[in-house]
């Protein structure tokens, strides 16, 4: 469904597109777009194209790659500076069998946050001097992971899967992973 009408909206009765939505028709017989007729074709891949707000729908992050941590535990990133030209964060979903391999990893300039859609997040945190706690967020429960800690994800004996965002990104792409970070610009439609 197109937005209303920018010129008139209270008047107008024509659905018109954002211009930048690939589905835009130049035919559109709108009065108040005639000037969008010279807008040229969409391409997906040149700088910024997909920085626009859109909805993202479950059957879209279903179909998304999956980045393998350990044996049983994997992320399907679906929203990135790859496929989404995304500045400032990422978003996805991790999905974790119920005896995952452990899954460590040293944060130093990005925070975090994991959602717990199902089943039951277990992740031992350690600060620089050494010193660990083990915390667990069940079905609706929010960790928050901020800057400055190593953090291993630990199994929980249930099958789970939690929603995570990070951010700010400390520099453009999965540099540290080309193979994923290519999967995911060909995504780019």
């Amino acid at each position: 469904m197109g937005a209303t009408c920018a010129v008139a909206p209270a008047l107008c009765e024509y659905p018109v597109c954002s211009g930048i939505d690939k589905g835009f028709s130049n035919e559109s017989p709108h009065p108040h777009f005639t000037e969008r007729k010279s807008m040229p074709q969409y391409d997906p891949t040149a700088p910024f194209a997909r920085r626009y707000p859109r909805v993202i729908t479950p059957d879209e992050i279903e179909s998304m790659p999956r980045l393998q941590f350990n044996t049983g535990i994997d992320t399907a990133i679906f929203l990135s500076s790859e496929r989404d030209d995304a500045k400032h964060f990422r978003q996805g979903y991790c999905f974790q069998e119920p005896d995952h391999g452990h899954y460590h990893w040293d944060q130093t300039n990005f925070d975090e946050t994991h959602y717990c859609l199902k089943g039951k997040i277990r992740l031992r945190v350690r600060d620089a001097d050494g010193r660990e706690v083990v915390l667990e967020a069940e079905q609706g429960e929010h960790i928050y992971l901020p800057a400055g800690y190593a953090y291993t994800l630990e199994p929980t004996g249930i099958e789970s899967a939690f929603f995570w965002t990070s951010g700010p990104s400390p520099r453009y792409g999965l540099v540290e992973i080309p193979e994923y970070s290519n999967q995911l610009k060909a995504l780019r439609k």
